[in-house]
């Protein structure tokens, strides 16, 4: 997920070729287009966008490995979305997983948003210290049945003590083996939570798609 200090998705990032991980093509047809996030945004590779390995995708008020289904993944993909004249950006990973993984994904993350502690926890983000998070549940009955939409306040200190107040939104949903998660930052404004919530339900009519049976192949 990793969307406490999303400040750090503008390290590194790439214009997003058609020369990236091999493994990762069938999960590109799975992610939002540029046009589904907003007018002049353009799609980044990140340098721990493809495969399980690079990175975890569970880590909503809790370390990685409070989460047992991050063992259950087989396929992997983050991008981020940018613009030149916008604060606000995005990130949309997609993720396959062994039967019943995605399933289970989705309650665990879903326990860890309602059951986040009310004081500072080592969430393992890099650079930070122990982080207090406020967690609120969104609503938006254009999402996928079943899924998880929160409004995420982390407020602590960085390690070299300067101060963190940050507000980012995530929204998961899942059709099958696949569990998409939109994650936006930026400033913490309405403005923001619309943004996230429109992606997100961009990223919701690509999973109803997916769950569409194909047709006999000749």
């Amino acid at each position: 997920m990793k969307v406490v200090l999303a400040a750090a998705l503008l390290v590194g990032s790439t214009s997003l070729l058609a020369g990236s991980a091999s493994a990762a093509l069938d999960l590109r047809t799975a992610v939002l287009r540029p046009a589904q996030v907003g007018k002049g945004y353009d799609v980044y590779a990140r340098k721990d966008g493809f495969g399980v390995k690079a990175a975890p995708t569970l880590d909503l008020c809790g370390q990685p490995k409070s989460y047992p289904s991050e063992k259950l993944r087989v396929g992997r993909l983050q991008v981020d979305y940018l613009s030149k004249s916008a604060k606000i950006g995005l990130s949309n990973e997609v993720v396959r997983y062994k039967p019943g993984g995605a399933a289970q994904a989705m309650r665990e993350v879903r326990r860890h948003a309602l059951a986040c502690p009310d004081h500072a926890i080592d969430a393992g983000v890099a650079g930070a210290g122990p982080l207090r998070f406020t967690i609120t549940v969104l609503h938006d009955a254009k999402l996928v049945q079943g899924y998880l939409a929160v409004r995420v306040r982390a407020v602590g200190r960085l390690k070299n003590g300067k101060r963190v107040d940050q507000t980012s939104y995530a929204v998961y949903q899942r059709v099958g083996s696949v569990l998409s998660g939109v994650y936006s930052f930026g400033p913490n404004t309405g403005a923001q939570q619309r943004f996230a919530l429109h992606a997100a339900e961009g990223s919701a009519r690509i999973l109803r798609r997916l769950q569409k049976p194909q047709g006999p192949t000749v």
